[in-house]
């Protein structure tokens, strides 16, 4: 049996995407905040929405992103984009969270992870975390083509 994703997803994905830094290379959204789920807990209406963003360089991104978006972040934003790189690329599986935002009236979490450790985590399973997240059902936001390596 398919999943049915929930009705108007993609304007709504398009909406919130619009309050970030665009140099994203690839943006997916998983969970039951997309998927309709089975159960007494059944309506995902107000469902936080789940996203990974892929960025080519998080120095960059964050930099623009705290300027835009500087609610987001923990206590590191005072540390700067360079730290938050630093701990997103040597902690854990490569993907810096910013939890319990709203936007466009849904709340949401995001996490970025470097275009390098998602491929190399794809390729060679290093973790499995973000190929994790791509076993369950989710929905491709925004995609840039990658260098030698398509999903």
């Amino acid at each position: 049996m398919a999943l049915q994703a929930l009705q108007s997803s993609g304007v709504t994905f398009r909406k919130i995407l619009s309050h970030f830094p665009e140099e994203l290379s690839l943006a997916f959204v998983y969970g039951s905040g997309v998927y309709r789920q089975a159960g007494p807990s059944s309506d995902q209406k107000n469902a936080m929405l789940d996203f990974v963003f892929t960025v080519d360089d998080p120095v960059a991104w964050h930099s623009k992103n705290l300027k835009k978006n500087w609610r987001h972040y923990s206590f590191l934003k005072v540390l700067g984009p360079k730290m938050i790189t630093s701990i997103q690329n040597n902690y854990g599986a490569g993907v810096y969270y910013n939890s319990l935002i709203m936007c466009d009236g849904r709340l949401i979490k995001y996490g970025v992870i470097s275009t390098n450790i998602l491929i190399e985590d794809l390729l060679n399973w290093n973790n499995l975390y973000i190929a994790g997240r791509l076993q369950k059902p989710a929905s491709l936001a925004v995609s840039q083509e990658f260098t030698g390596f398509s999903l």
